[in-house]
């Protein structure tokens, strides 16, 4: 009976803990949450061929379009981490920017 009851625990926790990758924010605050909505390797629009195939390298959110990209990824692994840095770097400075106008209109008024 006891060993039925561990089973069924970590049956019960894997359940539990699959589900907590499904969203889009990560779960980890250490974790650098993926900056596009494409995939890193092919470019194609996330979910255009499934469930987009989805971990974490390095303290980033990789994303791909699919299982297929990791090859590719594996091969030039420093040429798409320079790509998310970029997109990372990217979209920090687009949200930074309407906060500086902001700024920028009260010193003028």
């Amino acid at each position: 009976m006891r060993k039925l009851t561990t089973i069924l625990s970590g049956i019960a926790a894997g359940i539990l803990f699959a589900g907590c990758g499904s969203g889009q924010k990560t779960a980890d605050p250490n974790v650098i949450a993926y900056p596009l909505d494409t995939c890193l390797v092919a470019d194609k629009k996330l979910g255009s061929m499934g469930k987009p195939h989805t971990f974490v390298h390095e303290g980033r959110e990789i994303k791909f379009c699919c299982v297929g990209c990791d090859d590719e990824f594996k091969t030039n692994t420093a040429k798409y981490i320079k790509k998310f840095d970029d997109a990372v770097a990217s979209k920090k400075a687009a949200e930074a920017k309407p906060a500086e106008a902001a700024s920028d209109t009260e010193k003028a008024g």
